[in-house]
């Protein structure tokens, strides 16, 4: 079946209740010396704490909650022997985006150099709704709004440039993370 490139991006409302979310939002905000801030010289800028390394209980189970939509993923586009047998992940990030207008991701792509090369997918997870904040993706046409529990799933590809716009009145807070394919060997 042909498919368009938009059909790519994938959007998943209930991955996580509002609760949780909420949950989650303030135990990040209660753990200021776990935050890591983005290095100066990036043209990015967000604070994230390294959930798997720090809350592996909540790497457990977001690791499965979001499987669980990848697998839709998986399904719906009928990838089938195209996905690797056996997948690799990297860490967990749970980012805060202020509405300081600093905070942003200009339009990029997630994969931009040899130890890169290994992600195949990634997936980010909105922890709050905001206004801005939005996940654009220019050449596609496509926007997709920040909602708690709403999961967004696409290829970190250089046909699916894309941008974290700034929020406007309230921090915006995500879950993101890549899989990888399985290393050689």
């Amino acid at each position: 079946m042909a498919r368009l490139l938009r059909d790519y991006v994938r959007v998943y409302d209930g991955t996580l209740s509002p609760q949780h979310c909420q949950a989650l939002i303030d135990r990040f905000e209660a753990a200021p010396s776990l935050h890591e801030d983005t290095p100066a010289d990036r043209a990015f800028r967000f604070v994230e704490l390294n959930v798997s390394r720090h809350w592996p209980e909540v790497e457990s189970h977001v690791f499965g909650v979001m499987m669980n939509r990848i697998q839709d993923y998986w399904q719906a586009l009928e990838v089938g022997p195209c996905w690797p047998k056996k997948v690799d992940v990297e860490k967990l990030r749970l980012k805060r985006y202020l509405p300081d207008g600093r905070d942003h991701f200009p339009p990029h792509v997630d994969v931009t150099n040899a130890e890169e090369s290994r992600r195949f997918l990634t997936a980010i997870l909105y922890l709050n709704q905001t206004e801005g904040g939005e996940t654009v993706f220019p050449g596609l046409d496509l926007t997709v709004t920040p909602a708690p529990g709403r999961m967004v799933v696409f290829p970190p590809l250089w046909l699916f440039l894309h941008a974290g716009l700034p929020p406007r009145d309230r921090a915006k807070y995500i879950l993101h993370r890549y899989l990888w394919y399985p290393a050689a060997g």
